[in-house]
């Protein structure tokens, strides 16, 4: 069996690209079967038609009619172009969530959240290319002000994506926060084509982030958007599209990854800005005169106690 190549993620591959670019124009039946691989390539390489018709609640011409809508001869030609790019790719969610379904007791624990989080992480290096990931740290170094949206579990991402920003970069701020959705078009109100908006959104998806996405757009701003895969409605309009998936065999969905390339993004940035790491050095300093340091007197203390000894 051959693997998939490292430089080549699983979105990037030829089967994966087309069906993202042709899934906004199928009717809504091939759509929903279009929308579960995209969400779940690896578990559908593994099913057969019948299967795969059923998780989509279709039917097997319906799966059928994707396949020639990809301009492949059928379900077996889809299913041979999928196995050949994930063949040795494995879903541990699904492996845990069929594990659970026969406990006894049905008992969730941490080794088991463990498995999710290893699993969503290298499915998110497999799920974005290098090329993806400079275009949206370049996008975030040029903008005037980065604007950072996300609601519901997503807002709590966002607010930690503009903490973690704003010492980085000219400008950020979290417009997800306090006030809800009416608050969060007041503060956007402003943003124009030297902006950016920094969108988080994963299942289920706020209508509320991909409308004021739109109007970011409108007017001009560059869209950026993290969510979990190219069967969300926000990476239909984003000009940059980070992937990170979120399943979770009882959760809604997992942030792990969300985290993740938040922590990417931040230390690209930082990396990228001289005076950036100038200013983190400073703060660190600053910082550790508050902090309790065990038999060692920190520059900014030393300065304090000679001051006070004169």
């Amino acid at each position: 069996m051959t693997s998939t190549p490292s430089n080549v993620t699983v979105y990037a591959s030829p089967v994966m690209r087309k069906l993202a670019a042709i899934t906004p124009d199928l009717q809504p039946s091939l759509r929903k079967v279009a929308d579960f691989i995209l969400r779940h390539p690896l578990k559908a390489a593994t099913l057969t038609i019948e299967e795969l018709a059923q998780e989509t609640a279709t039917s097997a011409a319906a799966v059928n009619r994707l396949a020639r809508a990809m301009q492949l001869g059928g379900y077996s030609a889809l299913k041979s172009a999928l196995v050949t790019t994930l063949q040795e790719l494995v879903s541990p969610v699904d492996k845990l969530r069929n594990e659970l379904a026969h406990r006894p007791d049905g008992t969730f624990g941490l080794q088991e959240q463990m498995q999710i989080a290893s699993s969503n992480l290298g499915s998110t290096a497999n799920s974005n290319s290098i090329a993806a990931f400079e275009a949206f740290v370049g996008s975030l170094t040029a903008a005037r002000r980065i604007y950072i949206l996300g609601f519901g579990n997503s807002a709590y991402m966002a607010g930690l994506a503009a903490a973690n920003l704003v010492p980085y970069c000219a400008d950020a701020v979290a417009v997800s926060m306090e006030g809800g959705n009416e608050n969060a078009a007041y503060r956007l109100a402003t943003i124009t084509e030297h902006d950016a908006l920094l969108a988080i959104s994963l299942p289920r998806y706020s209508l509320d982030t991909l409308q004021l996405a739109r109007f970011s757009l409108e007017r001009g701003a560059k869209v950026l958007a993290i969510t979990d895969s190219p069967a969300s409605p926000l990476a239909a309009i984003a000009d940059h599209c980070l992937f990170a998936p979120a399943s979770h065999p009882v959760l809604i969905s997992s942030n792990t990854a969300v985290l993740a390339l938040i922590e990417s993004l931040v230390a690209a940035v930082m990396t990228r800005n001289k005076e950036a790491v100038k200013l983190a050095a400073e703060l660190t300093e600053s910082v550790l005169s508050y902090l309790h340091v065990p038999n060692n007197e920190t520059p900014a203390r030393k300065r304090l106690r000679k001051r006070k000894e004169r």
